[in-house]
């Protein structure tokens, strides 16, 4: 063998080596995590749970704590929503058991 065919022997083991290196470290390289707040659009794309319906009731109570709102205003709201609470779930009394 000449000393040309022996350098471009070493050359394409040295290539070789270098592309199986840069593709094995692709491969192991762990996969990028989701972000931990994904934007709620695309909760139904990733299969994720849906953000929970903000509870009024502690928005109110926010509102209250801030002074957006007075305590009357406050009372009248917490009234309005425990109004349509009642309309949607009423109260009743338990059946008398069979005596």
């Amino acid at each position: 063998m000449t000393m040309a065919a022996v350098l471009v022997l070493f050359a394409v083991i040295l290539l070789m080596k270098v592309v199986g290196l840069i593709a094995l470290s692709l491969v192991d390289r762990p996969p990028t995590p989701l972000p931990q707040h994904p934007d709620p659009c695309l909760a139904p794309l990733l299969d994720l749970p849906l953000p929970p319906a903000p509870d009024p009731e502690k928005a109110l109570l926010g509102n209250l704590r801030a002074g957006k709102i007075s305590r009357e205003s406050y009372r009248t709201a917490m009234a309005a929503l425990a109004a349509e609470e009642a309309q949607v779930n009423p109260l009743r009394t338990p059946a008398a058991p069979d005596s």
